[in-house]
């Protein structure tokens, strides 16, 4: 069957998909709408509730009743109550005065008695998006040919609804491919470098010292050459999540190409919080690995370089760090190294003093 939606409101449709096409907010999109609805009809109230992927209700500005406004004070109980039944039911809900609810109360809607309301489903084939509330000014307010037409505007703000998400999760997306690394999910060298260069302002900033790591694993290609590159992906994944576990939320992991991993480690106070993490890395990474039915030894080389000591441009930082894993490469790998052989043997000299503290305790 078809729905008969009165002609004056097809621009206002027009108009609010062009705006979420156009990428102009939520909010404003739908503010929007209940502010031309409640100008050409003269209803009292029009708000819109509509259900995020958390199962949370976000309330959108409400247009006529501004003292009556749950998107600044939220639903109240009752009309929390009503929007869970359409979302639950998937129909709507046509409330008038004169005990058509339960307990025999008037129809309130934001703690102000209103002699009708209809709150209709924002429904999709398989779900419910959401909600549009309409209040009324007299009790007979929505008969049933404006009851049908509410309803076939709803379906058609659904569409725009769905049509305006699917556009930005597919934006999201590929914004997210575009900086992330397709196997581990890891950042990207596009999304490390800005993420470097935003560490190394903050630094200069505040007087922090910032860390690079360059994590690179020993005989990699071996593995691959021998087991096949399916087995050296799902190594490369293993690591990865081996490398999450050894760095704070605040600081930054990325697979640069191949086997290569980089880090930035934000306000560190010395040299030695480096050489923490990457003997950490060390400790992680370097145990054997269970792919399939092969289990594959695994070690590392990592090379670390220092904000400001090493360097004070992002490129030439992390070109430091890569000298000084070829560094511990040239030294036979599963070890870190400095660039600089003094700051190695200082760092030594320190890992190992702190070590045998440890040890007295």
């Amino acid at each position: 069957m078809k729905t008969s939606i009165p002609e004056e409101l097809l621009p206002l449709l027009q108009d609010l998909g062009e705006r979420l096409l156009e990428g102009n907010s939520l909010s404003e999109s739908l503010s929007r709408l209940c502010r031309q609805l409640t100008q050409r009809f003269s209803f009292p109230l029009v708000w819109v509730a509509i259900r995020g992927a958390d199962g949370e209700l976000s309330v959108y500005p409400r247009a006529g009743d501004v003292h009556s406004d749950p998107s600044r004070d939220g639903l109240t109980d009752e009309e929390r109550r009503d929007v869970e039944s359409v979302l639950d039911t998937h129909k709507t809900l046509h409330l008038q005065e004169e005990g058509d609810r339960a307990d025999g109360a008037p129809c309130l809607v934001g703690g102000r008695p209103y002699p009708a309301q209809l709150v209709t489903p924002l429904r999709t084939r398989d779900s419910v998006l959401g909600v549009l509330a309409i209040c009324g000014a007299h009790r007979d307010a929505f008969d049933p040919f404006t009851i049908q037409w509410v309803e076939g505007f709803a379906r058609h703000m659904t569409i725009m609804l769905s049509l305006a998400r699917v556009r930005k999760e597919t934006e999201a997306r590929i914004l997210h491919l575009a900086h992330h690394d397709p196997l581990t999910d890891l950042p990207n060298r596009i999304l490390f470098s800005d993420c470097l260069r935003q560490a190394l302002a903050q630094a200069e900033r505040h007087g922090r010292g910032v860390g690079v790591l360059f994590v690179d694993l020993d005989h990699f290609k071996s593995i691959n050459d021998s087991l096949g590159h399916e087995t050296g992906d799902a190594l490369l994944k293993i690591v990865a999540d081996r490398l999450v576990c050894c760095v704070r939320r605040t600081d930054t992991i990325a697979r640069l190409s191949g086997d290569e991993f980089t880090m930035v480690l934000q306000d560190l106070n010395r040299e030695q919080d480096a050489v923490y993490v990457a003997q950490k890395i060390l400790e992680a990474v370097c145990r054997p690995a269970t792919v399939g039915d092969q289990t594959i030894p695994v070690t590392a080389s990592v090379g670390i370089a220092l904000f400001p000591a090493d360097a004070t441009d992002p490129d030439a930082l992390l070109a430091q760090a890569d000298r000084a894993m070829y560094r511990a490469k040239e030294k036979g790998g599963h070890c870190w190294q400095f660039v600089s052989e003094k700051m190695n043997a200082q760092a030594l000299e320190r890992f190992a003093s702190s070590k045998k503290r440890d040890s007295q305790r």
